[in-house]
């Protein structure tokens, strides 16, 4: 059904499809209800009905300057949805001095959407935020529409020296191993030459020689095969083998670690941000985020609160603008907000400069639940909250946030990722074949060694008869 529904242009068809999954999850669900429920829980009609909706984002609220981010378009998408299924029309009222969901005053008055909201200036807010107990007097919140975590946006780094970085790729179990296969080739070529020559009455060369040989062989410093024996000359062919698949094996290690970016970002976590006396923490001001650091009693946050109102310059309001964010971001400044609409103002920057200036720290903190909200015993609340609780058992919530979904170009896991794989180190499977092929042959000339040892004793037993 979602793959039909994007399948489809024209909007007026499209919302034809919302209304009619909406309709038949309302029907289902109508039947389980008892009158008893029904009556308990009443909800005013809002067919025909016009609205003033409270908006701070694009493309609900079309302003030159403000960029259009994920949650915007998550909020266009569901108010339609909405619209069109109940069959209320609407309005976009927004607030006239932030647009944000504002803060609260000395005076007791907040601004931004819930500045509206206190003053009954709207129906409702479809600005998505997380629900605030310092709220809960004055405005009503929605059935949660969708969860959002917070996340870090830094400057994106520079890549860190690699001058003994590679060393890790040799590493004890691969000496050993490589230590191991060449003491062995060393002695059953020491064995094997020593037999042949015994039957001539030759003085075989000795063991020393054999560790020069071979030392000589790994090295590509040339040397020159010693007897004419097939199975010795099978250990050579093997060893080569061996030691070729060794160094390409080890080489393509050490070049795809080379070859991988190291960066190092200018914190990792919200942990790192608070307690960090050189990197400058943003917040936007009268965001969730926002809201929740500067009222919390955990201590990291607490830290972070301290540093806000020691510094109220870096509770900035001007995030969400068109204007490129790393002109907020700069080498000493990390920026705190939503991570929906941090990738959204990433993937706008990449467009900006055509290159990373701004990616996510690793960590992610603060998940909750995203919601509209109402004025204080709002008559449509309970109308609202019904149709939310449908689209979410139609798959339309999902469907709105794979819509509004940003690229993220400037993933460090994924460049990181990206460079290795040019030069990829050959797998264990490889390295399991080119061992197998090394037993086969060592096999091999053993058993052509025996067959030798008994042609040789038959022919002396055949001279002396």
């Amino acid at each position: 059904m979602m793959f039909f529904i994007e399948k489809i242009t024209p909007s007026r068809y499209k919302l034809l499809v919302y209304a009619i999954l909406l309709s038949t999850s309302a029907f289902f669900i109508g039947l389980a209800d008892t009158d008893t429920h029904r009556s308990q829980h009443h909800r005013v009609s809002m067919y025909q009905m016009h609205l003033l909706i409270s908006s701070a984002r694009s493309p609900l609220l079309n302003k030159t300057g403000l960029a259009v981010i994920n949650f915007g378009i998550i909020e266009k998408i569901v108010l339609d949805i909405l619209a069109s299924h109940i069959g209320f029309t609407y309005d976009i009222i927004p607030p006239r001095d932030i647009l944000s969901p504002g803060f609260l005053q000395p005076n007791g008055s907040w601004t931004g959407t819930t500045g509206q909201l206190q003053r009954k200036e709207v129906d409702m807010c479809v600005t998505m935020s997380a629900a605030s107990s310092s709220k809960s007097e004055i405005l009503d919140v929605s059935y949660p529409v969708v969860h959002a975590d917070s996340v870090i946006v830094v400057p994106f780094p520079k890549e860190t020296s690699r001058t003994w970085f590679g060393i890790s790729s040799f590493q004890i179990s691969a000496w050993i191993a490589m230590s191991v296969t060449f003491v062995v080739i060393i002695v059953v070529s020491w064995i094997i030459v020593r037999v042949n020559h015994s039957k001539l009455d030759v003085m075989a060369p000795t063991l020393s020689y054999w560790v020069v040989f071979y030392f000589g062989l790994c090295t590509l410093q040339g040397t020159s095969l010693r007897g004419s024996s097939t199975p010795f000359r099978i250990v050579c062919i093997v060893s080569v083998f061996g030691i070729y698949i060794t160094i390409n094996y080890f080489t393509a290690s050490y070049t795809s670690i080379l070859s991988t970016p190291v960066f190092k970002t200018a914190v990792n976590s919200i942990e790192d941000s608070a307690k960090s006396t050189t990197v400058k923490t943003l917040l936007i001001k009268g965001s969730s985020t926002d809201e929740h650091i500067m009222s919390s009693s955990d201590p990291t946050f607490r830290m972070l609160a301290n540093q806000m109102r020691l510094y109220p310059e870096r509770r900035i309001v001007n995030a969400l603008t068109v204007d490129d964010i790393s002109t907020i971001v700069k080498d000493n400044s990390v920026l705190v907000m939503a991570q929906s609409n941090a990738e959204s103002v990433i993937e706008n920057s990449y467009k900006i400069n055509r290159k990373c200036l701004v990616t996510l720290a690793e960590n992610t903190f603060f998940s909750r639940p995203q919601v509209f909200t109402y004025p204080k015993n709002s008559p449509i609340a309970k109308e609202i909250d019904y149709d939310l609780l449908l689209m979410h058992q139609a798959g339309l919530i999902q469907y709105a946030e794979r819509t509004a979904k940003s690229q993220n170009r400037c993933r460090i896991s994924d460049l990181k990722n990206a460079q290795a794989h040019k030069i990829a180190p050959l797998g264990r499977r490889e390295m399991n074949g080119s061992l197998v092929i090394m037993a086969l042959g060592m096999a091999i000339s053993f058993f052509i060694f025996l067959v030798e040892l008994i042609v040789a004793k038959m022919k002396k037993v055949f001279a002396r008869k």
